[in-house]
């Protein structure tokens, strides 16, 4: 019995795999629920979840959330309580504390904490080789249209120069852990990279954010993989994902049956 939390592009996906296969794949929708209630209408009511707080007594088994990070920040701690937890919006984890407190609550549970891979093409790679202690560096470079990125803080202002001049502009490199709470619903896929690699994490992944007016229905992302050197040399490895977007989105279309493959 699966619940999901968030009933934008990528709920309303999930929502209707549930419904349209879920019942041959063993699979149920238990719930929907998303913050602002209203969008809800057109589901049934018995699909609807008012408030959170009614969770324990759906019965749920899995609750995927692809809304937004305050949730598993606000939320996530009693989730785990009674449910696996898949994090689809991992720059949450990006708040040492956030991850913490979700760390304990699954070991206390018996429950699992998931994060889908999303975007990031190469995943169990980057895993293998953070796992044999073969990685030296990694860095995601994510390129969108300045319409749909959704920044906060000081990153607005570069957002709006890059719309008025109207040229590619690299408006962040650096350590992913800064970058993730100026921009939370556009890295995730970046925060994917820091859960696969931790002997590099939130602070040692690299992350390079551009606005490019070139490409008003792409999303690109860039990862650059470089293994410890032996003999002088090292192996490396780029990747670039060319994922159709529409105008202004947040997720591209290819990356609703990524989520789907990860639920699966």
């Amino acid at each position: 019995r699966v619940g999901i939390l968030g009933y934008g592009q990528l709920g309303q996906f999930l929502v209707s795999q549930l419904l349209s296969q879920g019942r041959s794949l063993g699979l149920s929708l238990t719930f929907v629920w998303a913050r602002d209630g209203g969008t809800l209408a057109a589901l049934p009511p018995h699909l609807r979840l008012g408030d959170l707080r009614e969770l324990p007594g759906t019965g749920v088994d899995l609750v995927v959330e692809v809304a937004h990070p305050c949730v598993a920040q606000e939320h996530g701690e009693d989730i785990l309580r009674h449910a696996d937890f898949m994090v689809g919006s991992p720059s949450a984890l990006a708040d040492a504390g956030t991850e913490q407190r979700l760390r304990v609550a699954a070991a206390r549970s018996g429950h699992t904490l998931y994060v889908p891979r999303g975007a990031l093409w190469g995943c169990e790679d980057i895993a293998r080789m953070d796992s044999a202690g073969t990685l030296a560096a990694l860095k995601v470079t994510m390129t969108k249209a300045p319409g749909s990125f959704r920044p906060q803080g000081w990153l607005r202002e570069r957002v709006a120069a890059a719309v008025t001049a109207g040229t590619r502009t690299v408006l962040y490199e650096g350590p992913l852990r800064p970058l993730c709470p100026l921009v939370p619903n556009n890295v995730n896929t970046m925060a994917a990279a820091a859960v696969a690699a931790p002997g590099l994490g939130f602070d040692g992944v690299t992350a390079c954010l551009v606005a490019d007016p070139s490409v008003p229905d792409w999303h690109i992302v860039d990862v650059e993989v470089t293994a410890v050197a032996e003999g002088g040399r090292a192996l490396s490895v780029t990747s670039s994902r060319r994922n159709p977007a529409g105008v202004g989105a947040v997720t591209g279309s290819a990356t609703r049956h990524s989520f789907w493959s990860s639920v699966l």
